[in-house]
């Protein structure tokens, strides 16, 4: 069954404004209901929603997870205990098929007073999955299709989030007359969405799309 996504209230989104200048347990304590109605009701629709969506295009997507809002303060210095945003991933495809052919990427959404922000791509890859991606952006004519795909994104309004390297990797010499991204540790597309003017509720699109597989 797909839930109707109808919009983040203002007044959860007020919330997390709110819990921006009052992080305590005081505090979210005496508005947890609040938060459960007008929060975390609706994020879990929005997110219900998109994977509808893009099962259109992805049949294998994975599970989604909605991330808690409490913070993990173990290696923090920063105590504050909630995060002022709400946020979930998608792999996909499921963890079953972890060995299957490619490699897994993913979706991303966080939506907070500031207003939305979504990603699409590949995130924290582990070595033996880095090391694979890099090779295929080596080649000539793979790395020149994937800078082909960020240029389409990029007219579409959707901005690259490489976060390359001070140099190329190794093995690769210094002077790889590769793409740009072969520097990258991850590799995706995003776009955001800030908060309308007058108002607390970012406007969210609608508009899902598949991930390549390297």
């Amino acid at each position: 069954m797909t839930t109707t996504f109808a919009g983040m209230p203002d007044e959860g989104l007020a919330f997390l404004e709110d819990l921006e200048e009052r992080n305590t347990k005081e505090f979210f304590d005496a508005h947890r209901t609040l938060f459960k109605e007008q929060v975390q009701a609706p994020f879990a629709a929005l997110v219900e929603a998109a994977v509808a969506r893009l099962r259109h295009d992805v049949p294998d997507l994975g599970t989604p997870k909605v991330f808690r809002i409490y913070r993990d303060l173990r290696f923090s210095k920063d105590k504050t205990p909630y995060k002022t945003s709400m946020s979930a991933s998608v792999p996909s495809r499921p963890p079953s098929e972890g060995d299957g052919p490619g490699v897994g990427t993913g979706y991303y959404v966080n939506v907070g007073p500031a207003g939305l922000y979504t990603a699409s791509g590949l995130y924290h890859a582990d070595r033996p999955d880095l090391q694979r991606v890099r090779a295929a952006i080596a080649d000539e004519a793979l790395g020149t299709e994937l800078e082909a795909i960020f240029a389409k994104a990029a007219a579409s309004h959707l901005e690259p989030w490489l976060d390359p390297l001070q140099r190329m990797p190794r093995p690769w010499p210094a002077d790889h007359p590769g793409p740009t991204c072969s520097r990258a540790a991850p590799w995706s597309s995003t776009a955001s969405t800030s908060a309308s003017p007058g108002s607390r509720r970012p406007s969210c699109s609608t508009t899902c799309w598949p991930t390549g597989r390297p």
